[in-house]
């Protein structure tokens, strides 16, 4: 069965999180594999925990996905790690190659955001940025890396862009553009190989993508 049509695959990626349970502040294994335990719902996490009368634990830890892949995946999985998923009262739970799982979620969320976020700004007419405070220019952030392409970060909503804004950006002033005007700019950005972060969370985590695909997927 491909995962796209696990009920559970379809609820990490609805609610863009999953759930672990932490012993000893590592995450519990299944003692039958040695592989790490995920599930999609908290409630199937103590589900497990009563079957096997485990008692003794830290928390069920609920994990976003963005914030996992940005700053935990790396050191906490190798290649040949595996999850096994949903493995609770009689459900035995499934085994998958855990990154592959991984990227394979992230990228169908990115589809999503990208989709959506093409959709909202023709709706509304506007797109939001960030500036340097008394200019009018949306800034672009550079990366440390030299590989990587600078970015331009947007949002489709005002309250979208505060949030982020006064968690992480408070010398900056949020700035708006039509989208007919931000349409132009897409084509200049995919020339200078800027990239597109939209409608990013607090820590600039979220969806990183070519402007050539917003372009494409926006219906106005």
């Amino acid at each position: 069965m491909a995962i796209q049509d696990m009920s559970m695959f379809k609820q990490i990626l609805a609610k863009e999180k999953f759930y672990v349970v932490l012993i000893d502040r590592k995450i519990l294994r299944d003692e039958n594999t040695d592989n790490r335990l995920i599930w999609s719902k908290k409630e199937f996490a103590e589900s497990y925990l009563k079957e096997f009368n485990i008692t003794q634990y830290d928390k069920i830890m609920e994990l976003d996905l963005d914030r996992f892949v940005t700053y935990e995946m790396d050191d906490i999985l190798d290649e040949e790690d595996k999850f096994i998923i949903e493995k609770y009262e009689n459900n035995k739970g499934i085994e998958l190659e855990a990154i592959s799982f991984i990227e394979e979620i992230m990228s169908e969320l990115d589809d999503i955001r990208i989709e959506e976020f093409a959709e909202d700004i023709c709706y509304e007419s506007y797109v939001y940025g960030l500036t340097v405070k008394g200019q009018k220019q949306f800034i672009i952030v550079s990366e440390e890396d030299a590989s990587l392409p600078n970015m331009m970060t947007v949002w489709s909503t005002r309250k979208l862009a505060e949030k982020v804004q006064r968690d992480d950006f408070e010398e900056y002033d949020i700035i708006e553009v039509e989208t007919e005007v931000f349409e132009e700019w897409l084509e200049d950005l995919k020339q200078e190989n800027i990239a597109l972060g939209i409608n990013l969370k607090s820590g600039m985590i979220g969806t990183i993508t070519d402007p050539k695909a917003v372009l494409k997927a926006m219906p106005c």
